[in-house]
């Protein structure tokens, strides 16, 4: 008797959130998970050693290009800047939303 493992849909998606020209489907998703266990932060530090003391070298971590992390990078940094924007504009709204009410309030 064969048991099934759930795995999530996003880890099965054979294509990478970002666009990938440096690998075939399969090889970018596992990049990508490697890259995403390691995190940003770790991965942006690997990268500048990279960049500062092997710049030569064709690959950077787990034999994955120096390319296809800039990318995976700029992905992530530009999901950072979405979710920062969203959240300064709901802050902005419902800080608008108190202050209105707080002038209506004022009046009466």
């Amino acid at each position: 008797m064969t048991s099934h493992i759930a795995v999530p849909h996003r880890a099965r998606s054979p294509r990478v959130p970002f666009e990938n020209r440096w690998t075939s489907g399969h090889q970018a998703r596992e990049w990508n998970c490697e890259l995403d266990q390691l995190g940003v932060a770790n991965v942006r530090a690997m990268l500048c050693e990279h960049e500062v003391h092997h710049r030569d070298d064709p690959v950077v971590i787990f034999e994955i290009p120096p390319g296809f992390i800039r990318d995976w990078l700029a992905f992530h940094d530009r999901q950072a800047a979405r979710r920062q924007l969203i959240w300064r504009a709901s802050v902005l709204s419902l800080g608008l939303v108190a202050a209105s009410a707080a002038v209506l309030a004022a009046f009466r």
